[in-house]
């Protein structure tokens, strides 16, 4: 796998563009990022490049500032295969992974229409261009004698790329970013409702500069909210509870949205947001068996065998995720953990609070089962899949 990067121009107008910002961010800190993301353990980045405004996001990468190797100083570029990257242009990292894990000399299939292609070079190829990296000049044309002097091979990342050359393609380039905020274990629900309700919220964020993990503690508030309010039992606690569930949920896929576009991504708030959404959804089921019981009297114990329910399946899932990474391929099992299941949940139980109140415990019971079901049904699926061919009592043995 290729482990180096370099920005370069293609044009003289490419140092304008990649200051250009998208976000918030510049195009070049962007290509920077997306290159590390890939697996690009160094990038050598022209001076001409060196700002203010590529400083201070720098500032808010530690991954991507640690990765920046400034091609004035010595050694920035090692004599071996380098991705070339346009300083002027965003692709997403996942395309560019794969452009990393192909042979050098390929070029990203998404970049070929444009006039700054992604593409990897071996180490001969690089001694000619070395100096114009350096230097910071234009390699338009170096490029274009490259791509038809070599045979070149395509990668299709199938993802996108977008070259930025001035304001309009910034906006563009932008847009895109916006359409690709989705995740792809959204549901329909997701899509419908809260995917829409979110854009709003984050647009609102980034631009008053309200950090992710900010959103994800306020969703968590509002979350524990929702139980409050769930747990006293009446009907029109419980459809509060529901309204206030829906704005938790709004601001967890809000907080995603901000981290992504502002590239704040991080270890620290991918924990923050599991354990929270954890103790929302625990917190949920406890307020329901509380509910139930301050209603008929029983349901309780239910509440509490669901909450333990929510935990198991919350560790299984982190520590050994779901294998369909889509929305379309999602099992039954993983339905049922969705925000989904707990809209049905909480529909359901104010339901029979309203019609049926005697019910109640009865519905806890199947909730207990329910979130219990994922996690036990998962660990079988992984203890059956790893179990050797011989300890399985269905395989066929041989007789001695």
């Amino acid at each position: 796998m290729i482990r180096q990067a370099a920005l370069y121009f293609a044009t003289a107008d490419d140092v304008h563009a990649a200051h250009l910002p998208v976000v918030g961010r510049p195009v070049a800190f962007r290509a920077i990022v997306a290159a590390v993301r890939a697996g690009v353990r160094r990038v050598a980045v022209p001076a001409a490049l060196r700002s203010p405004d590529l400083d201070a996001a720098l500032a808010t990468s530690p991954s991507a500032r640690a990765a920046v190797a400034w091609c004035d100083s010595p050694g920035a570029l090692a004599p071996e295969p380098v991705l070339l990257l346009p300083a002027a242009a965003l692709a997403a990292a996942s395309g560019l992974g794969r452009l990393l894990q192909a042979p050098a000399g390929c070029v990203l299939a998404e970049s070929q229409a444009t006039d700054t292609p992604a593409l990897t070079v071996g180490g001969a190829s690089l001694a000619s261009m070395h100096a114009a990296l350096v230097a910071g000049s234009p390699i338009g044309d170096l490029l274009a004698c490259e791509l038809k002097a070599r045979d070149v091979a395509a990668v299709h990342g199938h993802s996108w790329f977008v070259r930025v050359s001035d304001a309009g393609a910034a906006a563009e380039a932008e847009a895109r970013l916006w359409r690709e905020l989705g995740s792809p274990i959204d549901t329909r629900l997701d899509v419908a409702v809260h995917r829409r309700l979110s854009r709003g919220v984050t647009r609102a964020a980034i631009a008053r500069g309200v950090s992710p993990n900010g959103i994800t503690l306020l969703s968590g508030v509002i979350g524990l909210a929702a139980a409050a309010a769930v747990a006293r039992g009446d009907a029109a606690a419980l459809a509060g509870g529901l309204v206030l569930y829906l704005i938790a949920v709004v601001l967890d896929h809000s907080d995603g949205e901000v981290a992504r576009l502002t590239l704040k991504e991080s270890a620290l708030g991918e924990w923050l947001d599991i354990v929270l959404d954890t103790v929302v959804h625990t917190s949920l089921v406890l307020a329901l068996g509380h509910a139930a019981a301050s209603v008929t009297g029983g349901g309780l114990g239910a509440g509490v065998a669901a909450a333990g329910g929510v935990v198991a399946s919350a560790v299984v899932g982190k520590l050994w995720p779901p294998a369909p990474l889509t929305a379309t391929d999602r099992g039954l099992l993983d339905a049922l953990t969705s925000r989904d299941g707990f809209y049905a949940m909480l529909v359901l139980f104010l339901v029979l609070r309203i019609v049926a109140p005697a019910l109640l415990p009865s519905l806890m019971i199947v909730v207990a089962a329910g979130t219990h079901a994922y996690w036990v049904v998962r660990v079988a699926l992984l203890v059956r899949r790893r179990r050797p061919a011989g300890d399985d009592p269905t395989h066929p043995r041989l007789r001695s």
